[in-house]
């Protein structure tokens, strides 16, 4: 509806003031009048869709202006060059402004065009077409009541309300929760509202929510593939779904072939691991809707078949220094999991907590891999157990390699800078025995040296002795053949094994040359002049003082003295002996050096010569025949040295009366062989002319011939080293060593020590021995003492057990077992002994095989009231007839004794008055009482079992005689 009636009022007072100024604007008004124009229902006319807002402008508006609007809303509505608007397309009700802009006579002026624009709410839907699906959280209503078709658009400022009551709640604006509120039909209104003239309209909407498919909540199995996976042969997919629609089918992919048709929902997994050893498998639960409204619904579940890691796990010994630490795996299963790089997850356990930490983990084709430790997190100088605990999600938490164990250790070796020609002091500290405690004892080293040339030489030094895990010793002089930077290599043999060096250097200096002083006397037994010669080529030019004497060997009176000034090179002086008298006197040169050369050893040199005037030494004295025994001497032979000579002075042996090469000591005596002696005096370097011959002649008895190599004994004997005597033959005495060459002699009461070797020797009159052993290694034979399971065993007597029986106690006794009834001593049982109830039997070890047994006797004492009275039909007698006849004549219960031990019995007759009183030590009742003869009748007894588990019983019997 469009209202055009223009106020009567208004214009009765604006026309005069027109008309008076009308003539002066007329050129003015090219942009026309404002104006305003209602419209009511713009969706009843198609008009309202290309609405010209020019023909609504007042005034003679000229055309060719331009059109505008403040509202972004209506931007696109309008046509700025036309004026033409699209009502339907305002999407609000209410006041919409359009300017129109004209230029007039050089000037722009504009007019507005106010159109007051009744509300359009939209169609009613309530023929059943709207439906939404029951899984939207929001659906926008505004869709329901539009026409797409025709191009109406219900208006955006309009309200809406829920009819339904049980849609209020899920009503926001124009957007309905129908997820929360559920399948059902529901009415809302959309209302617009009133503007200016035009009446407040509103629409109608019923909403069908539809219910959605539910494909249901699924939940992935993570399974391993070295499980135990035979429970999963008929695997029921449907375990995996909560919730879900049953109208639903199973689908999978084309690796797994397990599902037969849509109706199939179980699958083996078993055969799935089988076919490809592990991996991730999906299986997807689809659910079509009830409406096409709603989506189809899929659910997928992942059935996680993980690989396996198993393998070892090795470390060796580290020592501190490195960043990182290499962990080694081999023997992986490759047919459980593949090659490549996973997050290794480990914990580190020591004695001052753990630490936990990750790394990569690599894994080769040829079964092998590795992965590093960082070395923060290891405390050195303790055991440290590596385990690893993951390998991520992607791999089974069941991991199948065995925790390590390992240590980090800093051994440390300090070599000291050494003069050369000196020993080299060396320091160990650190150093730990293979149970990773500070190495005590005595221990191999063994050490390499490197040069300065570069040339290697490989060492051992012999039992050193470590105090606390440190030790100090000496590496010879004679093995430094050079002067200046050598490194050290160290290996203590069976020490804590290390994957690492101890090293060390030192700097090795070179001694300066000496000053070389001599002294050459023309006859040291008859001298007659003597020439003092001085070298020192390394010293500067200057003045050193060289200083001689000649003493008298009797007096020590200095006859001859007198000091050189020497200059750097070298010299000869001539000293005179002609007024010297017979004797023996020493001449001693001598210098003092005072610089400071670095390793200087010798800053005074002297050189000191004997001789004599007219001196010869006096012959020496020795038995001519002399016997020497070889077993003395061994594993060497004896020498010069061990011929026995009286001399003064030193004394020189010759292979001939008139040799002249002196045999050195250590030359090796020959059995029969002459040998000729001289001496020569320390005081004046003579040697007589004359010669003394001695014969040797070497005792070797023959050895011991063995008779039995391998005795035995039994350890339980304490067999000592005397009982060996009978496994030699000799024909003399016989002695028993602790090695083949040397050692210690053993007393004939030492213990035998079994697989021990010990070596006999043949010794004559108690003198000489022989240099050969034979070697014997006797047998001990050590058993172990019998073990038990426990210290009583519970029998019933009823089965008559017997000493066979006890066998049952016996623990894993690798050898035979012999039954005592004492402690000590005895004689074994044999097995047919029937068992005493509450006697202590003792066990001892037995081998049959050596004859030998372990005294030690463990002991089990029998009980033999261990019976069921079910088992062996225990009864109480309902009567008895004590009339004398051998038969029936007391009142006994069979097998009460053994079955219930601490039985009590009470007979008592009618009146109440105990009769009886009975236990194992007098169980039966003769039918007799305290005054006699008990008659003929029924009475009545009472038994305490007194046994765990048995409660007393009570009963009557009768006495019928």
């Amino acid at each position: 509806m469009i209202d055009r009636t223009y106020t009567r009022s208004f214009l009765q007072l604006v026309m005069p003031l027109c008309l008076i100024l009308c003539s002066v604007n007329a050129m003015a008004q090219c942009a026309g009048i404002d104006d305003s124009i209602t419209i009511c229902e713009k969706d009843a006319d198609d008009a309202n869709k290309t609405f010209n807002l020019f023909t609504v402008l007042g005034g003679t508006p000229d055309p060719g202006g331009t059109w505008s609007t403040n509202d972004p809303a209506n931007f696109y509505a309008l046509d700025r060059n036309t004026g033409i608007v699209n009502l339907w397309e305002v999407k609000n009700s209410g006041s919409h402004e359009f300017t129109y802009t004209n230029i007039c006579g050089g000037a722009e002026e504009s007019a507005v065009v106010t159109v007051m624009l009744g509300g359009y709410p939209g169609e009613d839907n309530i023929d059943g077409s709207a439906d939404a699906c029951g899984d939207d959280p929001a659906v926008n209503l505004h869709g329901f009541i539009g026409d797409e078709t025709e191009g109406k658009f219900q208006d955006f400022n309009g309200t809406w309300d829920a009819i339904t009551p049980e849609a209020i709640p899920h009503l926001s604006l124009n957007f309905f929760d129908a997820e929360s509120a559920g399948p059902g039909i529901y009415e809302f209104t959309h209302t617009v509202p009133a503007v200016g003239s035009c009446p407040s309209r509103q629409a109608t909407l019923l909403l069908e929510v539809q219910r959605p498919a539910n494909s249901g909540i699924g939940s992935g199995l993570t399974l391993c593939t070295t499980d135990d996976l035979s429970v999963y042969t008929d695997f029921d997919l449907n375990s995996l779904l909560e919730d879900e629609d049953i109208n639903g089918t199973w689908s999978e992919g084309a690796e797994t072939n397990q599902l037969s048709d849509l109706t199939d929902h179980n699958i083996d997994i078993q055969a799935i691991r089988d076919n490809h050893i592990y991996g991730s498998f999906s299986f997807t639960y689809t659910v079509y809707p009830s409406h096409a409204v709603c989506d189809i619904h899929r659910t997928t579940v992942e059935i996680n078949i993980l690989p396996a890691f198993r393998g070892t796990m090795t470390a060796p010994n580290f020592c501190e220094g490195p960043p990182r630490y290499r962990i080694d795996i081999t023997d992986y299963d490759d047919t459980l999991i593949s090659d490549g790089t996973y997050t290794v997850s480990y914990r580190l356990d020591s004695d001052s907590g753990f630490q936990i930490d990750a790394a990569q983990l690599t894994l080769n084709p040829d079964r092998t891999g590795f992965f590093e430790v960082d070395a923060n997190s290891v405390l050195k100088n303790e055991t440290t157990t590596l385990s690893i605990t993951s390998l991520g999600l992607d791999v089974c938490a069941d991991i199948q390699i065995a925790p390590i164990q390992f240590i980090v250790t800093e051994p440390i070796a300090n070599v000291t800078d050494t003069c050369e020609g000196e020993d080299v002091p060396v320091t160990l500290s650190d150093i730990f025995d293979p149970s990773f405690t500070r190495a005590n004892g005595t221990y191999d080293v063994n050490y390499t040296i490197t040069a300065p040339s570069g040339t290697e030489t490989a060492h051992i030094a012999s039992t050193i002795t470590f105090n606390s895990g440190s030790a100090e010793f000496a590496i010879p002089a004679s093995l430094i053949t050079e002067s200046g930077e050598y490194d050290f290599d160290f290996e203590v043999v069976n020490g804590f094994p290390m994957e690492c060096d101890i090293t060390s250097t030192a700097i090795i200096t070179a001694i300066p040359e000496a000053i070389q002083l001599d002294v050459v006397v023309d006859n040291s037994c008859n001298a007659t002049g003597i020439d003092v010669l001085v070298t020192a080529p390394t010293l500067v030019d200057g003045a050193y003082i060289v200083t001689y004497e000649v003493v008298s060997q009797e007096t020590n009176a200095v006859l001859i003295d007198n000091t050189i000034n020497f200059s750097g090179g070298t010299a000869d002086y001539q000293i005179d002996v002609a007024t010297l008298e017979q004797g023996n006197y020493t001449i001693t040169v001598k210098s003092t050096q005072n610089d400071t050369t670095p390793c200087r050893t010798q800053f005074d040199f002297e050189v000191n010569e004997n001789f004599a005037i007219e001196g010869v030494p006096a012959l020496p004295e020795a038995e001519p025949l002399q016997t020497l025994c070889l077993a003395s001497f061994a594993p060497a032979l004896p020498t010069l040295q061990d011929i026995v000579v009286e001399a003064n002075g030193e004394i020189l042996f010759y292979d001939t009366a008139t040799d002249l090469d002196i045999l050195p000591l250590d030359t090796q005596l020959v059995d029969g062989e002459d040998y000729f002696i001289s001496n020569i005096d320390p005081n004046n370097n003579c040697e007589g002319s004359d010669r003394i011959q001695v014969t040797v002649s070497l005792s070797d008895p023959e050895m011991p011939t063995l008779v039995e190599g391998s005795p035995a004994f039994c350890g339980s004997e304490n067999p000592t080293v005397g009982l060996l005597n009978t496994s030699v033959a000799s024909s003399d005495g016989i002695v028993w060593y602790d090695s083949a060459i040397g050692g210690n002699v053993l007393d004939n009461n030492e213990t035998l020590t079994h697989g021990k070797s010990y070596f006999a020797a043949t010794e004559v009159s108690g003198k000489c021995q022989s240099s050969g052993r034979i070697e014997v290694i006797p047998i001990v034979y050590e058993l172990e003492a019998a073990s038990l399971e426990f210290s009583t065993l519970a029998l019933c007597g009823l089965d008559e057990p017997t000493i066979a029986n006890l066998r049952e106690a016996e623990s894993n006794n690798p050898y035979d077992v012999l039954w005592y009834d004492t402690p000590e001593n005895g004689s074994p049982l044999d097995g047919s002994t029937l068992l005493v109830s509450g006697t202590t039997y003792y066990a001892e070890s037995y081998n049959p095989d050596t004859g030998c047994m372990n005294p030690d006797r463990k002991a089990i004492t029998v009980d033999l009231t261990n019976c069921d009275p079910e088992d062996y039909g225990f009864f109480v007698p309902d009567g008895f007839s004590p009339n004398g006849d051998g038969r029936n004549d007391t009142f006994f219960i069979p097998n009460i004794e053994v079955i219930f031990p601490e039985f009590t019995l009470e007979i008592l007759n009618r009146y109440g008055t105990t009769l009886f009183k009975g236990d194992q030590n007098n169980p039966a009742w003769d039918g007799k009482n305290g005054s006699g003869t008990a008659p003929n009748g029924v009475y009545f007894y009472i038994i305490n079992y007194n046994k765990e588990g048995h409660t007393p019983v009570q009963g009557r019997l009768y006495l019928n005689r």
